[in-house]
């Protein structure tokens, strides 16, 4: 296969892999993958084994932190750790639904319910941790960017 259509399928990969994470789909995979085949295609000769296993890690860490930088968000507008767990669970619900609506919404909905609920809180203080939780989310989203582009970059760097 001509090396130019290696680089262009791997490219589209790591697009569409940037472009999914903007929609805070786990787009990192996409990126992951077009490592996998320069790697592959390459020999290992720039991207060697250890350094794929390093960015699995990374990708798997990548993959969870939308649940745990929405529950950090939700504690820092005041939220207990009903507040913290109802961000996570209403994150998992809502990427279980399959939508970035879902996605996005969940913890916000899910931290605030779980406030009023269990933490017997009045509804603009549950509200507030809900909006804590949504706010984690759109910056967990901007972090995942940041490591796709970081990635994209260093996979090039190795093979320039």
């Amino acid at each position: 296969m001509p090396e130019i259509i290696i680089y262009i399928i791997a490219a589209i990969f790591a697009l569409t892999g940037l472009i999914l994470t903007v929609f805070n789909f786990p787009g990192i995979w996409f990126v992951y993958i077009s490592t996998v085949v320069l790697a592959f295609y390459t020999g290992f000769e720039e991207i060697s084994p250890l350094l794929l296993i390093i960015l699995f890690f990374v990708a798997i860490l990548s993959t969870f932190i939308d649940n745990i930088v929405a529950a950090l968000g939700a504690k820092k507008m005041g939220g207990s750790k009903w507040g913290m767990l109802g961000a996570i669970l209403g994150g998992i619900f809502g990427f279980i639904i399959g939508n970035f609506i879902g996605f996005v919404l969940g913890p916000l909905i899910g931290a605030t319910l779980f406030e009023l609920i269990f933490a017997n809180k009045e509804l603009n203080e549950a509200f507030k941790s809900g909006i804590g939780s949504l706010i984690g989310v759109f910056f967990s989203i901007f972090l995942k960017i940041v490591v796709n582009i970081f990635l994209i970059i260093f996979v090039l760097s190795k093979l320039l």
